[in-house]
């Protein structure tokens, strides 16, 4: 019987050859074999969804201070990608919308991460993300994710059939299947994220047949991708798509 394929996952889009959380990053993702885009949502101060990893805006555009000071008429000025090389200087802060297009039009899953700095702050991203989901018919595509397991358990109670995958608490160290089983079920996720370098692969193949999928995350290179791909997860989040896909290209079979 052969194994389940495996899933490659964009950590930020193509970060390697391309500005973070842009378009340029996710369609050079899914020119390289990305079957799903991670990205992190945060809201402009008039509440318009952006993609931004950081509170503040400082590393990754030409803007300072956090984004929610803003309202996005000012944010969508900001150049996203000049930071990373100056071929990339159109690039600007994507909106929610920009990512479900290009998600659409190119036919990848999506794994929209809540990000904020308090309870109040991941609650309110999770539970939008999972109703922008829902009313675009995608629970069965795309997935909510979150380091807040309380916000991620609200969203799927408020929609139901969504899909999540709360990243393992804490962030680095050791885990037991027995742990990592009971941290999915109480957030009501069939998928745990757990940093790629700290999974031991007989605890994933327990958590694995237990019916909970192991996402490892976020090798950047190949030779981390590697070691992701020996631990037996079936997702593989990591910064370098074209890594990854050369990993599993060459272990087929």
């Amino acid at each position: 019987m052969s194994s389940p394929a495996r899933l490659v996952i964009a950590h930020r889009g193509h970060k390697v050859a391309a500005p973070e959380q842009t378009l340029a990053a996710w369609r050079r993702a899914i020119d390289c074999g990305a079957t799903m885009i991670e990205a992190d949502l945060r809201f402009t101060r008039d509440g318009v969804p952006v993609l931004l990893h950081d509170r503040l805006l400082d590393r990754t555009t030409s803007g300072r201070g956090p984004v929610t000071a803003m309202d996005w008429a000012e944010v969508a000025k900001f150049d996203a990608g000049s930071w990373f090389d100056q071929r990339f200087s159109a690039e600007r802060v994507p909106r929610l919308d920009d990512l479900f297009a290009l998600a659409v039009a190119r036919g990848v899953a999506l794994c929209i991460e809540a990000k904020g700095e308090a309870g109040a702050e991941n609650a309110r991203a999770a539970l939008f993300a999972a109703h922008e989901i829902a009313w675009r018919g995608r629970l069965d595509i795309d997935v909510v994710a979150s380091f807040d397991h309380a916000a991620l358990a609200a969203a799927a109670a408020a929609v139901p059939g969504l899909r999540t995958a709360p990243d393992r608490l804490p962030e680095r160290g050791p885990s037991t299947a027995t742990d990592l089983i009971a941290q999915a079920k109480r957030a009501g996720a069939s998928i745990i994220q757990h940093h790629f370098a700290d999974l031991d692969p007989a605890v994933v193949a327990e958590v694995q047949a237990a019916g909970i999928a192991v996402w490892a995350w976020p090798p950047a290179d190949r030779a981390e991708a590697l070691v992701a791909w020996r631990s037996g997860a079936i997702g593989l989040m990591g910064d370098d798509v074209a890594a990854i896909v050369a990993v599993l290209a060459e272990n087929a079979g």
